[in-house]
């Protein structure tokens, strides 16, 4: 367990804070859809307000450690095994059409370059 998740986990105990597993998952699909709702709410290329954005994915990461902290889940090892996952996914695709990989702009925001 990382310290973020040691974090949580005394957080939750010190305060007597159970949940069930299915009530948790709910609270995280709130916790991103508050997240999609403030990236949609300011618009492409706007400026954004970095406090709302700390606030709600600092609420969205407590509903996401609790819930692997419950499913006794290292949030580390969960990470290490995606990003070797995403490294062969993306050098495979580099491989294949010889160019690296690109980030895309939203076409809304490339209009002006």
């Amino acid at each position: 367990m990382n310290n973020l998740q040691v974090m949580v986990s005394q957080f939750n105990i010190e305060r007597n804070v159970r949940v069930h597993r299915d009530l948790r998952v709910l609270d995280l699909s709130s916790e991103i859809g508050e997240v999609c709702k403030l990236a949609f709410s300011e618009g492409i290329g706007k400026e954004i307000d970095s406090a709302k954005w700390q606030e709600e994915l600092g609420d969205t990461l407590y509903s996401l450690l609790s819930l692997m902290n419950d499913l006794n889940i290292s949030a580390e090892e969960a990470l290490h095994t995606v990003l070797r996952k995403y490294d062969k996914r993306i050098s495979s695709q580099n491989s294949m059409s010889g160019a690296p990989t690109l980030y895309v702009k939203p076409a809304a925001m490339s209009s002006g370059s």
